[in-house]
């Protein structure tokens, strides 16, 4: 009997089980997905386009990528555009207005502030009119072509929809791989510079011969790949405008060569409120870019040389002396990683010393202040603030460096650092300063506290 009741309640627990599965969860899965203006796939979409009463803009899908037709032909921002599909279909209706009045003026949609028209998979789909957007709910108006009825949908939808021309083109002005680049030019009113990169590194050859600072040099790179317009001067400018641009004699070029030949050149224009005028030697196009690239494009051999004053392992320094104007000298030495101060027992803060090991192993200047330098008085050099003389093992020199300071008057600013060997003066920041203008106290570390006082009994 037990045995009987028990496989009928199974079974009831089976069936019950099996109603929520199939009948159930359909239910619950239809109540969670949301209603949307359209079905639409936006992988699916192969065109749009949008119609202002000012503009029309249209786009297709290419097996290059995304491609404006109206106004004008030239490739679309896939990004933008892929947005732009994403928007229209997951733009969600919150709630509809299923019998309108006959005027549709009031939800701005006679005439419409834009139409939306889709085709996926070579069919089109119900244009979309986009109408006003409510000041309470902030929400937006919007039409099926194929359907009487309002929806209303998030306010986002109708900025989203709210396209310039300038919006959906690519913006990309030149484009190589940085690898690729095997040589640059740079074509200025101060002259020509030429950079240079062999076997992977980097040489300034003209117009005199340094190792150039591979920072900088990426920095250039970077700037260029990753310059976009944010306006469109011109598509097919005339002498006329060209030289309203300052495109026509340029004051400025910058030319890239690749290892198997391929040049990409830029042309730099006249600056004017908006931005730069720019343009790329093989395009038609003139291009409006942020101010900001005037400096970054404006480089000179102080800019892109190497600027390096000192650089070593930190661990393969053994001792590091300290000579300074005010009469002090003492030297730091390193045993098995440990760093001591020179005649004394007392402790030293490890990461004191590791900080200005480290600062001093990549002591690099701000700019170059002189190249032959024979008056180093000039340069507050002749009797400098601090001299750091580095070894390593068996006592071989590493380096040695003398930082000071051009101001007549203290407090000191305007640093200077030149290394003791090369004659090149080098300006330093004041933090740089700072972490080299040591004393042995700096490095000294704080004594343990006392330990608390036994209470009186």
């Amino acid at each position: 009997m037990r045995l009987r009741n028990t496989l009928i309640l199974a079974l009831v627990l089976i069936g019950l089980c099996a109603y929520l599965y199939f009948v159930e969860s359909e239910r619950i899965a239809k109540e969670a997905k949301k209603e949307t203006l359209v079905e639409l796939n936006a992988d699916d979409v192969t065109a749009v386009t949008l119609v202002y009463p000012d503009r029309e803009i249209a786009l297709e899908k290419t097996e290059a990528g995304w491609r404006l037709t109206k106004p004008v032909e030239a490739a679309g921002d896939d990004v933008t555009v892929k947005n732009l599909l994403r928007a229209i279909a997951d733009a969600e209706v919150k709630r509809t207005i299923d019998d309108p009045p006959q005027d549709l003026a009031q939800f701005g949609l006679a005439p419409p502030v834009a139409t939306i028209k889709v085709t996926a998979k070579g069919q089109a789909l119900p244009d979309l009119k986009v109408g006003k957007t409510t000041a309470v709910s902030f929400s937006t108006y919007v039409q099926r072509a194929d359907q009487p009825k309002i929806f209303l949908t998030s306010s986002a939808f109708s900025t989203g929809m709210d396209k310039q021309v300038k919006d959906l083109r690519d913006k990309k002005i030149v484009e190589f791989k940085e690898d690729d680049v095997s040589r640059i030019a740079l074509r200025g009113p101060d002259g020509d510079v030429v950079l240079a990169k062999v076997e992977g590194t980097w040489t300034i050859e003209q117009p005199t011969a340094y190792r150039a600072d591979p920072n900088a040099v990426r920095a250039l790179l970077s700037t260029l790949r990753n310059l976009r317009a944010t306006d469109f001067a011109s598509d097919a400018p005339s002498d006329a405008d060209l030289a309203t641009y300052g495109l026509d004699a340029p004051q400025r070029q910058l030319v890239l060569t690749t290892a198997d030949g391929k040049e990409t050149r830029l042309l730099v224009g006249k600056e004017v409120e908006q931005g730069l005028y720019v343009k790329s030697a093989d395009r038609p196009t003139t291009f409006l870019v942020g101010k900001y690239v005037t400096r970054d494009l404006g480089k000179g051999v102080g800019d892109l040389r190497d600027k390096t004053v000192l650089s070593f392992d930190p661990g393969s320094a053994t001792s590091i002396e300290i000579v300074r104007s005010d009469g002090g000298e003492f030297t730091l030495r390193s045993a098995d990683g440990k760093w001591s101060l020179e005649g004394s027992d007392q402790p030293l803060d490890d990461q004191a010393v590791g900080s200005f090991v480290a600062a001093l192993s990549r002591l690099a200047g701000n700019q170059v202040l002189g190249e032959t330098t024979t008056d180093l008085e000039a340069y507050g050099l002749a009797n400098p603030a601090v001299v750091i003389t580095v070894k390593g093992k068996d006592d071989m020199l590493i380096g040695s460096v003398r930082a000071g300071s051009r101001s007549a008057n203290p407090p000191a600013t305007d640093y200077t650092v030149k290394r003791e060997d090369e004659p090149t003066v080098f300006q330093l920041r004041d933090f740089q300063f700072k972490q080299l203008d040591k004393e042995p106290g700096d490095f000294l570390a704080e004594p343990d506290a006392p330990p608390p006082a036994e209470p009186e009994q």
